[in-house]
């Protein structure tokens, strides 16, 4: 092996001159793996034909504590830590899903009818979203809003600076997979609140990726078992399991059917297909395996299968209406470079982003999983484009391949102590409550423009004046928010759709005047909280017996002339 170490040596000279590897001020150690136990292994180039040259491994001494996924994580982390105080925050449900949460930690039981509404007060309903809504409840418990933006930040800072990991060791430049996922963050960012749709985001990018990484070979169809207790935890989590599900059975379809034509697959044989659609069973009925049993399912279906929910909720609207714009280039980018593969056939991970692309086209929610899966799977086949291969010819230094410097268990340990540090920093300063600027001054910071909090003062004192149960008239955006804030009072609508179907979700879009007086009627609300443009805001300003009590932000809070006149 010696007599290679001459060429080894020039390439390594030449991989020290690269840009990529300037900012971190590598040393380039080379060594040889012999395959002992623990031995340094890291390929130069996975689809070299030299193969000594395949046997050679870089070790990449940069400080040892930083990496491009380090410094990703970083800039992610300070971004989400920074911008998000208040964009993370932007989304009702966010106050919802925590108020539930305390709801059941405090009762000690699950929940099983409506205890937030004065309009489907005592009627059945279940907290779909069990698992994560106990889960934010604790977080918010031991740090407010400012530990559930904490753990948000984090963790998706952390799946990203993973994605990361997996382009740079297909070969991906740095430049080019920032790039690529800058592009799928800009698809994203709108999706991102503090919600348990977060929890489906990772988990399908995990379930994704070991799915490409079967199709490929790195994993055997015995390490996908390990999917059927993941669909069980993520059932728990969030409805978001219907398209890790779906994900899974298209892939099992696909590859049954390239076998079956002859062409590439990774069922090998009876056995692996038996292993393969008996984990995919699993992973179906895993769906029941809730406290809930067979209406968790039923509620999810509830939602997706309704006509009237992309009525009302701008995230479930279609991305033509939406103007996504960054979502159709994505998509458009991607389906060039996948269809520069031809002649050679398409694996089926491949293909299956661009189901996700329907999907987001048809609701733009799904905007974020279509970026994520469609990231995961550049990384596959970037290189084996000839989108790729042309760019190179015409001399673009972003678009060749470079070695993967991987490094071992140590390495990795100290690549991440940094961020871990940086995180154990925020929290001890945050706890001492020293005031530094990102880390140590309270994080969350919710936007008055958008929500009503200059009102609080009058809705927190209306409600600690009157009983539990009183109800109060409000526009969908605020019903989270006034659960979470004055959780005595009753709501009229929120982001519950299963609970108030078509029919409240449509009756609360027709509201005009007449109907909301006959509602005070029937209810006997006193106040009403709306969005200064909204359409019930426009109904209500011509009503007699009403007045502005106050205006915030872009809020209106009203209060009936003759208190109690409606009961």
């Amino acid at each position: 092996m010696k007599k290679y170490w001459p060429q080894c040596t020039r390439l390594f000279t030449r991989l020290q001159s690269k840009d990529e590897f300037r900012p971190f001020r590598a040393s380039l150690t080379l060594t040889l793996s012999r395959g002992e136990r623990g031995s340094f292994r890291a390929p130069i180039d996975s689809h070299t034909t030299n193969k000594p040259l395949r046997k050679a491994c870089i070790r990449v001494n940069s400080y040892q504590y930083f990496s491009p996924e380090t410094l990703f994580f970083l800039v992610f982390w300070l971004f989400l830590m920074t911008y998000g105080r208040s964009e993370l925050f932007k989304d009702p449900d966010t106050f919802l899903h925590t108020a539930v949460g305390e709801r059941m930690l405090e009762s000690g039981r699950l929940i099983y009818t409506d205890p937030f509404s004065f309009t489907h007060h005592g009627r059945p309903w279940i907290a779909q979203q069990w698992l994560a809504e106990c889960a934010m409840a604790v977080i918010h418990k031991l740090d407010g809003l400012d530990g559930l933006l904490l753990v948000t930040a984090t963790l998706l800072a952390g799946f990203y600076a993973w994605i990361l990991h997996r382009l740079a060791r297909s070969g991906l430049q740095f430049m080019m997979a920032f790039l690529i996922l800058a592009l799928a963050f800009a698809c994203s960012s709108l999706h991102f609140h503090v919600r348990p749709l977060i929890a489906s985001i990772l988990l399908l990018g995990i379930v994704f990726a070991w799915l490409g990484d079967y199709e490929s070979g790195r994993k055997s169809v015995y390490r996908l078992a390990w999917l059927v207790p993941l669909f069980i935890l993520w059932t728990n989590l969030h409805g978001g399991v219907l398209g890790g599900l779906g994900t899974l059975a298209v892939a099992a379809g696909g590859w049954t059917a390239w076998k079956i034509l002859g062409w590439e697959s990774p069922i090998q044989g009876v056995r692996d297909g038996a292993v393969l659609y008996l984990v995919v069973l699993l992973c179906f009925l895993s769906i029941y395996i809730n406290p809930y049993g067979a209406e968790l399912p039923k509620a999810w279906f509830s939602i997706y299968g309704s006509s009237v929910v992309p009525q009302v909720i701008d995230e479930h609207v279609s991305a033509w209406r939406q103007g996504a714009f960054f979502l159709l280039f994505f998509g458009a980018a991607y389906g060039l470079v996948l269809a520069g593969i031809y002649p050679r056939r398409p694996r089926i991970t491949w293909l299956i982003p661009l189901v996700w692309l329907y999907l987001a086209c048809t609701r733009i929610r799904n905007a974020p999983l279509f970026a994520l899966v469609a990231t995961i799977a550049l990384g596959d086949f970037f290189f084996q484009s000839r989108v790729t291969e042309w760019m190179v010819r015409k001399g673009s230094v972003t678009f060749r391949r470079i070695p993967y410097a991987a490094g071992t268990g140590r390495d990795t340990l100290r690549r991440w102590a940094v961020p871990g540090g940086l995180v154990a920093l925020a929290l001890v300063l945050h706890g001492l409550s020293v005031s530094v600027p990102v880390l140590g001054t309270p994080w969350a910071k919710l936007n008055p423009r958008h929500w009503p909090v200059a009102l609080l003062p009058e809705l927190q004192a209306y409600a600690a004046a009157h009983p539990e149960g009183t109800p109060v008239f409000n526009d969908f955006l605020y019903g989270g928010f006034l659960i979470y804030h004055t959780p005595r009072l009753r709501v009229y609508i929120d982001g519950r759709c299963e609970l108030y179907g078509d029919e409240g979700l449509l009756g609360y879009g027709n509201l005009d005047g007449a109907a909301v007086t006959v509602l005070a009627e029937r209810y006997g609300f006193d106040i009403a909280l709306l969005e200064n443009d909204s359409h019930v805001n426009q109904a209500m300003r011509t009503l007699a017996g009403w007045e502005v009590w106050r205006q915030g932000g872009g809020a209106v809070l009203y209060r009936r002339i003759n208190p109690g006149a409606g009961r």
